[in-house]
């Protein structure tokens, strides 16, 4: 037996710290929520707020992560996590122009704020694991090593904006494939482009689809 320390008096209901790890409770068994830490939070709206006083236009970049998993696996997992959609306002309150997530190998919805682009997940702009066959190896070709089909896929985005308002993004799937970032075939396309207008229906966003690129027109009502 471990002894276990009684919980505190303040521990706030539905609360409980075990083992330095924070439970509450939630809808569902296993769901995993992130708190950001407030000072790091003030720090980071107070350098948003400095930048956009020495900037004309103002993007904010995050390398995240944290997904429905207590471990970072290629788990072909496109959750945004709560506490990713919480900063990216906070930091669109405060001045920023645009916001874009990294870091995850996978994509994540788009979000119109405000009348500013969201981008929670745009996956890798190129993708590269230990040394290359190629070159260890002469007489083999490179390998993509034991990434999943998803990790493979990219996006890059375009905002266009007129008098300083945004009117529409566009979104152009890429293949990071097994040696270089290259235009993806019809068929990859078209299924990034289909899971995009998925993940980004909760935020409200309609994708539509044209010759393999997406196309977010920003209507007034997107824009308060």
């Amino acid at each position: 037996r471990f002894p276990v320390a009684p919980v505190a008096a303040d521990e706030p209901a539905g609360r409980l710290q075990l083992f330095q790890t924070a439970f509450a409770v939630g809808s569902n068994p296993g769901d995993l929520t992130y708190e950001m830490d407030p000072t790091d939070l003030k720090g980071i709206i107070t350098s948003v707020r400095v930048g956009k006083q020495l900037a004309d236009f103002l993007v904010v970049a995050i390398h995240c992560h944290q997904n429905s998993f207590a471990f970072q696996a290629y788990s072909q997992d496109h959750h945004t996590p709560d506490f990713l959609i919480e900063l990216a306002h906070q930091v669109i309150d405060n001045g920023a122009d645009a916001f874009v997530g990294h870091g995850v190998h996978t994509l994540r919805g788009v979000e119109i704020y405000k009348g500013k682009p969201i981008f929670y997940g745009v996956s890798s702009f190129f993708y590269h694991r230990g040394a290359a066959p190629e070159i260890a190896d002469r007489s083999a070709g490179p390998s993509s090593g034991d990434l999943v089909d998803d990790s493979l896929e990219t996006l890059l985005t375009t905002s266009r904006f007129e008098n300083g308002k945004l009117v529409e993004v566009r979104l152009y799937p890429a293949d990071l494939g097994q040696d270089r970032t290259r235009p993806p075939s019809p068929e990859m396309a078209r299924r990034v482009l289909e899971r995009l207008q998925t993940l980004s229906k909760q935020f409200g966003t309609t994708v539509s689809i044209q010759n393999g690129i997406g196309v977010i027109r920003v209507a007034s009502k997107q824009t308060n």
